[in-house]
């Protein structure tokens, strides 16, 4: 500890809206112990059984054959050649065999009934191997039948008789690849069209993705619908029939929408923040935005004599726009409550064609805007606005204007007045998508193309660059042949890559913005169940749709203005905007939902590693977890000046007692904002001042941290080999290379292990600034630090133990003045 170091603020502990409670295991009762013999030959008999049929079967019909498993609570089925086709419930699970001889399932249940008992929990009876089986009481072949909801099995023979019926199913995909998966979906699709013949025996309304299944609605007639349950051809890719759902499909919501069946609107709180849309303006009258909109706060800046004096949105971009900054999502459904968490400012830069007037004299509008709202204290600024005719991206720096005018006034802007730019990467067109396609290039490799890259002005330095995230596969209307084409939680195939303006990571954050349809020949759409919805800029039809990043950016801007009023509420009022925009980038992560996210990582780097992070930055932020601090988590935030050409130190306290947690990922998160000044006129040299910064373990002597942080700030290189050759510095990703080119930057360290001597005093945190300019006299630059540091096992009281040495650097510190 060097109470020379200056102190980080440990955030308090908030009551915890979304993290569990780690559950202690479930044991077996002794009575279960004690049966376990006989049951797993009774078990062991029955996959006998089954095992001799399949071994008569053509593979044909082995791939037909269902097996039931009944049981008294859900069951593992892990490493048993059984492959659950639907989500268990608590009495039975439906499985196809994996093989023809189920040896697997057989040796567990052996290993079950016979293996030795081993003391999971200290005091407690020790248990025997796979200890669930004690609750699998048979093991079948399946009906057809057993494939219906509870509703259809009772009332079965009557359905069958009926003119109409509709109803959901579930198709399941056997392929091993995510594109195997998703063909044979399709193709299961095209089949029960045919039933159908043109619609005159049924028809298919909408369908969703998600893991190699598709839910579908559809409506039949019951011969059909016998059809589709008892002939064995459906057996396994239909592997669930359930009731019509007591609430409406989207595509009847949609069709239904009725402003007056909605429930009550609610406007933010009186003392909620305000997120100013710079956009084509709001339609302050329209029912979603009247509760949420300032109207005496509605300007306009265009110079034309109609628009002057009109801040009115006449083409739908910016109420669209502000409504999602205020509600982040709209519910549509019968009697639903729509509340405001947001007001909104509006400053109308946008004509009635959604464009500027005069692009020279769009740097001076910006800054009358942001002269006009900060002084009614506004810190966020969404700017969904996109330069088509400028892609940023290295070859283009030569062509496009050196002097970069609108990125460059955002980032001038950005500093001297405080305050956050929400900027976006801008949409690639569904042409341009269908031209990929039909050039090889498919989603989602073409994202490494220098055509795909960012319009201006999403290079901008010191804006929060926002790229988009595909929300759902759900298509609407006659769509069955049309498959989205990214997954949920993929980025959205229209949203458009970095690197900025210093060849830094950008976007940095991405949030839910649409996806795309792409149909059998080639074609590339939109659809009202992929599309955001929104409020439109009119009183009646009050809603629209739409996907692009220019709806994904506002739902960033949602949730940074829920982070200043949280922030706000635990007594932190003046909050600068370089601590706004590292709480919000530290609290984000990637999607973890059905490994469709990794798949996409992992075709990236096939094709060009890291260039991921150009696509999605840091993830998607979550408004609660960037100041939740519970039990097991500790957040601590700094904000100043650093002086270029000297280096900052810190005291991080990693407690000694992770290492008694039990094995699994600890975790150090560290977010670095700072705001230099920027080149009035070329490029080289952008930034006026550049930082770096490292962590050591506490186990290297502090001295030596110092010596050789001071060694570095002469030559100033350093790169991710130094890092790997010191193995007391903590290695972040992305490696300090890749991360030090940004004013944002953000590492993650994960370990699994932890040793005690690893806490023998505090980590330290080292950030160098460098003056690049040549200056003499240089100006100190405002910047922001917030260290998260989490223990995943829930086993180490992180944040008292943190808590408690704060305390201790907090009385050397006083001792010291």
């Amino acid at each position: 500890m060097n109470p020379d170091f200056p102190l980080l603020s440990l955030i308090q502990p908030q009551t915890s809206k979304r993290r569990p409670e780690k559950r202690p295991p479930v044991l077996l009762p002794t009575e279960k112990i004690q049966q376990r013999g006989e049951k797993a030959n009774n078990l062991r008999q029955q996959v006998r059984k089954i095992s001799r049929k399949l071994q008569t079967m053509s593979e044909e019909e082995r791939k037909a054959v269902l097996i039931k498993l009944e049981h008294e609570q859900k069951i593992n089925l892990r490493g048993t050649d059984l492959k659950a086709i639907s989500e268990s419930t608590q009495h039975f699970t439906l499985a196809v065999p994996r093989t023809e001889k189920l040896e697997n399932l057989e040796k567990k249940i052996e290993e079950f009934g016979q293996g030795e008992l081993e003391i999971i929990t200290k005091g407690e009876a020790p248990q025997p191997p796979h200890k669930n089986f004690a609750y699998l009481n048979t093991i079948k072949e399946a009906s057809p039948k057993d494939r219906l909801c509870q509703v259809f099995f009772e009332q079965y023979d009557e359905l069958i008789q009926q003119e109409s019926i509709i109803f959901e199913i579930e198709i399941m995909s056997l392929q091993q690849g995510k594109n195997q998966k998703r063909n044979e979906l399709q193709k299961i699709r095209e089949e029960i069209k045919k039933l159908f013949e043109s619609g005159r025996k049924g028809n298919l309304f909408e369908h969703e993705e998600i893991k190699g299944t598709c839910r579908a609605v559809i409506r039949c007639t019951g011969e059909v619908f016998q059809e589709l349950v008892e002939d064995r051809k459906w057996q396994t890719k239909i592997v669930y029939f359930d009731a019509r759902p007591a609430f409406e499909t989207f595509h009847q919501t949609l069709a239904n929408f009725n402003i007056e069946n909605l429930g009550e609107f609610i406007s933010p709180p009186p003392d909620a923040p305000m997120v100013c849309i710079v956009d084509s303006g709001v339609t302050s009258g329209n029912p979603f935005l009247k509760p949420v909109v300032k109207e005496d706060l509605m300007r306009s800046f265009l110079r034309s004599e109609l628009d002057r004096d009109n801040p009115n949105d006449e083409c739908g971009h910016g109420s669209g726009v502000a409504s999602l900054a205020s509600y982040y999502a709209l519910n549509l459904y019968q009697n639903a409550e729509n509340r405001g968490n947001i007001w909104i400012a509006s400053a109308r830069i946008l004509n009635k064609d959604n464009e500027i007037e005069d692009e020279k004299m769009f740097s001076i509008i910006l800054r009358e805007v942001v002269e006009t709202f900060t002084k009614i204290g506004i810190k966020i600024f969404n700017l969904s606005i996109q330069f088509t005719n400028r892609k940023w991206h290295e070859e283009a720096k030569r062509t496009i204007p050196r002097n970069s005018w609108i990125a460059r006034s955002i980032d001038k802007l950005s500093r001297e007045y405080d305050v956050v730019f929400i900027t976006i990467t801008g949409n690639i067109s569904t042409s341009n998508v269908r031209y990929y396609h039909e050039d090889g290039l498919p989603y989602p490799k073409y994202f490494i193309d220098d055509e795909a890259s960012i319009y201006d002005p999403g290079q901008a330095a010191l804006a929060v660059t926002v790229g988009s995230m595909s929300p759902t596969t759900q298509a609407v209307g006659p769509v069955t042949t049309a498959m989205a084409i990214a997954e949920q939680h993929q980025p959205s195939p229209f949203t458009r890559c970095g690197s900025g303006i210093n060849r830094e990571i950008k976007p940095e954050l991405v949030e839910y913005g649409g996806n795309y349809l792409l149909e059998q020949n080639s074609s590339v759409r939109e659809n009202p169940g992929t599309n955001v919805m929104m409020a439109s800029h009119q009183l009646t039809p009050a809603i629209a749709h739409k996907s692009g990043t220019s709806f994904a950016a506002p739902r960033v801007a949602h949730k940074m203005a829920r982070i200043l009023y949280d922030m706000q509420s635990l007594g932190f009022y003046d909050l600068s905007a370089s601590l706004l925009k590292a709480l919000t980038v530290n609290s984000a992560t990637y999607p973890p939902y059905y490994e469709n996210f990794d798949n996409f990582k992992q075709e990236m780097n096939e094709v060009e590693p890291k260039h991921w992070l150009n696509v999605v930055g840091y993830g998607i932020p979550d408004d609660i977890r960037a100041t939740e601090c519970d039990k097991y988590t500790a957040i601590l935030i700094f904000e100043d000046d650093i002086q270029p050409n000297t280096v900052n130190f810190f005291d991080i306290p990693v407690p000694e007692c992770l290492a008694d947690a039990e094995m699994g990922v600890k975790r150090l998160t560290v977010t670095v904002v700072y705001a230099p000044e920027v080149q009035r006129w070329g490029l080289e040299n952008y930034l006026g001042t550049t930082l770096k910064w490292r962590m050591f373990r506490g186990d290297v002597d502090q001295e030596e941290v110092i010596r050789s942080m001071s060694v570095e700030e002469e030559g100033e290189e350093s790169n991710d080999e130094e890092t790997a050759k010191n193995p007391k510095e903590l290695k972040f990703e992305p490696g300090i290379t890749l991360r030090s080119r940004g004013t944002v930057q953000h590492g993650i360290c994960e370990w699994k292990i932890h040793k005690s001597e690893y806490s023998q005093q505090c980590y330290t945190l080292a950030i160098a600034a460098y003056e690049k300019w040549g200056r003499k006299n240089p100006n100190p630059v405002p910047y922001a630090v917030v260290v998260r540091l989490e223990d995943t096992t829930q086993t180490a009281d992180v944040y008292v133990e943190v808590q408690n040495i704060m305390a201790q650097l907090e009385v050397q510190a006083r001792g010291n003045v």
